[in-house]
């Protein structure tokens, strides 16, 4: 038996993995060590050993996986890839249990030994594992965004399709645990279209796309990605996503203001790192379960969860972490101390300035404290730090314009209560409407208060420029801050629209533009502002995009039709003959559809219900072509 062939069927095994069906793979991979060891071919003996090695380690067996490493090195020639893989996935197990500088010695020999033997493949599994198991844990997110793209580019010049998932992964979780969620969802589109189902990976990307859905889709949409995931979790048995689920899950219901369950998750995520050792997430879910705590007033628990998971990061050096814990720590302090200062030279060390633009409700008013601390050098490091905060990009704002007005900072949603006082959010929809989204004082006041002399709305126009700041931005104008997104000066105010914003408006523009109608239509939601259906400062643009929906919904009927999707084109037809009853050519489309469905009244009564409304309306009749299938389908009915 050739080492090839023992190669052949490890790789099969890992097939069975992928898709879902980990127990058989390891049972299988157990016979083909059986029939290695029958052969007494040491080579192929030391290949069976690191095939079932793996399978081990991905249970989380880490003693049956170092036992039968350790055997695999004694046997394995000192420059053969079977060394490379064991001492790779050593790796992986100091990792896992907590001794990240023995996981990083053994990932760079077996790098090396890749690199001599130029075996690409476990170079990119090198990276990938210094990227997931290192990189990421200890907070160096510069260099885990180098490895896990270097990792890809080898994946994909090696066409290993079914694994792209891995270095995406860790592209995506930096972007995410850095606040670059626009980045991070373009990761995710990638890694949709690259995991099987059922797959590890597909647990994976439910969990991502649920983290970066916090806030924006309902906690009944998320829990359907968490129920996924966790359902994956549990047929795999991989520790990593069994914790991952457990603690999105808390976040999930933090988010919505479910404290005891978001508290009961957090207890599971406890329990299941300790339960399986698995060191590298403890830290994290004595965090999560610390900020339930916090949002609970539950101080003294949550102080004692973030001393705990100091004393594990240390141990792992996990920077981040640790610069989280005393984050927090800080924010529970009665007068600013050495939390705060702790806190803010690990975030500046580390570069996590993200940090405190995320956790705005806690950085502000903490920093805002740390400039009145009786020290000097807490009041010197806080300006620094508030300085440096007003450098962080802001985050992106989300406008739904069609269908109903909502607003969303990041994934903060704006409640309708706070945007409309002062007419905050007339201002800002004016400005979202306006070319460059900026608009003199004169302009704005002719559209908010026409019958009003300008001279005397001034005070009006600086209260509308000061509520949209607040809702934007509270902790900013709670501190007296400038905002990163309303700027007045020399007579304009302005907008600044962050990058990865989207305005469904604007998406819906863009669309049509490119006759791209399908898309176009996946924009609209509803009218135009619905619940401003007197402001006459919208009559223009409700000119400009009632003819532009119509297009869109007669164009896909067309197309419809044209596919003989008949029911669908149907629907669009009477959603356009609800914005224009009188369009003509969506009727014959309707009666056209009709009849391919066998609907001859529905047919007539579309027909009908035009002439009628032509009739008295506008003092005419249908066009001539349509009157001609009306009266071909007449003839048809006798």
């Amino acid at each position: 038996m050739g080492e090839t062939s023992i190669a052949d069927q490890i790789e099969a095994c890992q097939a069975l993995e992928r898709s879902g069906e980990v127990g058989a793979a390891l049972q299988r991979a157990t016979l083909i060590l059986n029939a290695a060891k029958n052969s007494g071919n040491l080579a192929d003996v030391a290949v069976a050993l690191v095939g079932l090695a793996h399978f081990h380690f991905r249970q989380g067996h880490y003693n049956q996986t170092q036992s039968l490493l350790t055997e695999a090195l004694r046997i394995a020639p000192a420059s053969s890839f079977s060394r490379c893989d064991a001492l790779r996935i050593l790796g992986n197990c100091a990792a896992e249990q907590g001794d990240p500088g023995c996981a990083e010695v053994y990932y760079h020999q077996a790098a090396d030994l890749a690199r001599e033997l130029d075996y690409r493949y476990a170079l990119y599994k090198c990276l990938h594992s210094l990227a997931t198991n290192i990189y990421w844990p200890q907070g160096q997110f510069e260099l885990c965004l180098a490895a896990g793209k270097e990792a890809l580019a080898l994946a994909q010049s090696l066409n290993v399709v079914e694994e792209l998932w891995f270095p995406l992964a860790d592209i995506a979780w930096v972007y995410w645990s850095t606040g670059q969620y626009e980045l991070a969802g373009e990761i995710a589109d990638q890694m949709e279209r690259s995991v099987l189902p059922g797959s590890l990976g597909e647990g994976f990307y439910c969990c991502l796309r649920a983290g970066l859905q916090q806030g924006i889709r309902s906690t009944e949409n998320l829990l359907i990605l968490y129920t996924r995931a966790r359902s994956i979790a549990e047929s795999t048995g991989d520790p990593g996503l069994n914790v991952e689920v457990r603690l999105g899950l808390c976040r999930t219901y933090r988010n919505a203001g479910n404290f005891p369950a978001a508290a009961a998750w957090a207890e599971d995520a406890v329990a299941v790192t300790v339960r399986l050792n698995y060191r590298q997430f403890q830290a994290i879910a004595l965090i999560e379960r610390a900020r339930t705590a916090m949002a609970m007033g539950a101080h003294s628990t949550a102080i004692t969860d973030l001393k705990s998971a100091i004393e594990i990061a240390k141990t792992l050096r996990a920077n981040f972490d640790l610069a989280q814990a005393y984050f927090y720590l800080a924010g529970m302090e009665e007068a600013p101390g050495p939390f705060l200062q702790e806190a803010l030279r690990r975030i500046q060390a580390g570069g996590y300035s993200f940090l405190l633009d995320e956790e705005r409700e806690i950085s502000y008013p903490l920093l805002a404290s740390g400039l009145s601390a009786v020290d000097s050098e807490t009041r010197q490091c806080t300006a620094i730090f508030l300085k440096n905060l007003q450098s962080v990009p802001p985050q992106p704002l989300y406008v739904q314009m069609l269908g109903g007005f909502r607003v969303k900072v990041g994934t903060r949603r704006i409640e309708k209560k706070v945007l409309g006082q002062r007419r905050a959010d007339e201002l800002l929809i004016l400005l979202l409407l306006a070319p460059g989204y900026t608009l003199t004082f004169e302009q704005i006041s002719e559209a908010m208060w026409p019958e009003k002399d300008p001279g005397s709305t001034r005070s009006f126009f600086h209260q509308a420029c000061s509520k949209l700041r607040h809702a934007l931005e509270p902790e900013s104008t709670a501190q007296d801050l400038p905002s990163r997104y309303v700027y007045v000066e020399d007579g304009r105010v302005g907008l600044h629209i962050p990058k990865g914003s989207r305005v469904d408006l604007h998406d819906f523009y863009a669309c049509c533009r490119q006759e791209q109608w399908e898309n176009a239509l996946k924009t609209i939601q509803g009218d135009l502002l619905p619940e401003y259906p007197f402001a006459e400062w919208l009559f223009v643009e409700r000119q400009r995009v009632s003819p532009l929906i119509q297009q869109a919904l007669l164009l896909n009927a067309q197309q419809l039709i044209q596919s003989s999707q008949f029911s669908t084109a149907l629907e669009y037809v009477r959603r356009l003959l609800t914005i224009e009853p009188w369009h003509e050519q969506a009727v014959l489309l309707g009666m056209q559809a009709c009849m391919a469905l066998q609907d001859k009244t529905g047919a007539r009564r579309l027909y009908k219900q035009l002439e009628k409304i032509l009739s008295e309306e506008l003092g005419t009749q249908p066009h001539a072509e349509l009157r001609t299938y009306f009266q071909s389908i007449n003839e048809r009915m006798k």
